[in-house]
């Protein structure tokens, strides 16, 4: 109800995450949504961001109840993530406050900001190389056979 009177909508599901990648100018409809993978990796009041693994890309998505954006703003393609059958993105951890951290993305001088409470016991550097692994690395291995 609160929600409702200051204007603002729920946060959207996990599944409408995944497929507001289809409106992003990069998407390709040979990119498996089935199989895609969403980690939020930032949370407050109004704002959710998460990256969406594909079997060809990694996506930055907002979603933001205060102005009601589902919104992919970036992608990064695969090919450019891979080298000699290996994920080669060097991940760097930066302390933003108290309660968030920033992520940069190797030389693509993208950073994001990530909520430290939704990461706890694990590394988000190395949760993102994994899933990065599973998509790129892994699913292109078993699709060989």
């Amino acid at each position: 109800m609160l929600n409702y009177l200051l204007g603002r909508s729920n946060f959207h599901d996990k599944v409408q995450v995944i497929n507001c990648i289809k409106d992003f100018e990069k998407f390709d409809n040979s990119e498996l949504l089935e199989d895609a993978s969403a980690l939020l990796i930032f949370k407050n009041d109004t704002q959710q961001c998460w990256l969406v693994f594909t079997n060809l890309r990694v996506y930055f998505v907002i979603d933001d109840t205060e102005k009601s954006i589902l919104k992919a703003l970036w992608a990064r393609d695969k090919d450019n993530l891979i080298s000699d059958g290996r994920v080669n993105l060097h991940l760097k951890e930066e302390k933003h406050s108290k309660e968030t951290g920033k992520i940069l993305f190797g030389n693509m001088n993208n950073s994001v900001l990530y909520t430290y409470s939704l990461f706890k016991g694990v590394g988000i550097a190395g949760t993102i190389l994994s899933l990065m692994n599973k998509h790129f690395v892994d699913d292109s291995l078993n699709r060989n056979y």
